[in-house]
């Protein structure tokens, strides 16, 4: 808080120090560049002390301790992954299509993991498997189990 306070006693006094200064300059040929400089003073006089806040206070509210953030926290990292999984369910389908491939990806089961990697742990697809495992598993590796309706197709790779 003294922080706060300290940045808007110092945009005071620099705001009453340049409009004092650009009151006592009587050239009006060098007014732009008295505003510019005057922001550009403003501006840093303000972020400095606004910088050095401490937010620990805030963020102890968002800590996982508190079960409401816990539960935002869960809640955006499920939304996360639903939006990776339609993501990359939209690109094998595209990819699919360029290669005139009969198979349409229908879900991907996957997991964001701390680090930000993506394991995809299941693909689920319809029409022609056969075909569409051996581009899939080119394309996502050996590990990556495709199904149709529960049934593992060609886990051997």
């Amino acid at each position: 808080m003294e922080n706060l306070r300290n940045a808007v006693l110092f945009g005071c006094c620099a705001a009453f120090g340049l409009t004092l200064a650009e009151l006592i300059l009587p050239l009006e040929r060098f007014t732009r560049q008295i505003r510019l400089l005057t922001a550009i003073l403003m501006m840093t006089v303000i972020l400095t002390p606004l910088t050095k806040l401490d937010l620990s206070d805030f963020t102890a509210h968002l800590s996982v301790d508190n079960p409401q953030a816990s539960d935002l926290i869960e809640a955006a990292a499920e939304m996360q992954e639903q939006a990776a999984a339609e993501r990359i369910c939209n690109a094998l389908n595209r990819e699919l299509t360029e290669k005139q491939v009969n198979c349409r990806v229908t879900e991907v089961c996957l997991h964001i993991q701390q680090d930000g990697c993506i394991s995809i742990n299941e693909v689920k697809a319809e029409g022609n498997l056969l075909t569409g495992t051996v581009f899939l598993r080119e394309w996502l590796g050996s590990d990556v189990a495709i199904t149709e309706g529960g049934t593992d197709l060609a886990s051997d790779g």
